[in-house]
């Protein structure tokens, strides 16, 4: 990120290079994963619970395969996302959007075994 001061201003103007703004979508896709984790997994758990009970079958492996692969893909995936937009890496964004993948597809497979 390159700063031009103009003469006008005391505070300096910014210029967002193409990197500085992958690594900003980055964050904010670490973030919303997070969030979306601290929203969504109660929910995704109940809709789990709630369909075992209404076929009559075990909702414990469905949850198991839910948590682990939700908090797995949510930690090691933003975990890595973070640190990769930390030091400035360009392929930064492709580990949060794995996260997110990884996290829907567990639920996919978890409803599966209901």
């Amino acid at each position: 990120m390159s700063m031009q001061w103009d003469d006008e201003e005391l505070e300096p103007q910014r210029e967002w290079t193409p990197a500085d703004r992958w690594r900003l979508a980055t964050w904010v896709l670490v973030f919303a994963n997070i969030l979306g984790l601290l929203l969504l997994a109660p929910v995704g758990d109940g809709s789990l619970v709630e369909a075992a009970r209404a076929t009559g079958a075990d909702e414990g492996p469905a949850r198991l395969v839910f948590w682990v692969t939700l908090l797995a893909c949510t930690l090691i995936g933003n975990g890595i996302g973070a640190a990769a937009a930390a030091t400035k890496q360009r392929w930064a964004i492709v580990a949060p959007i794995a996260a997110a993948v990884g996290s829907w597809t567990g639920f996919l497979v978890a409803s599966t075994l209901v």
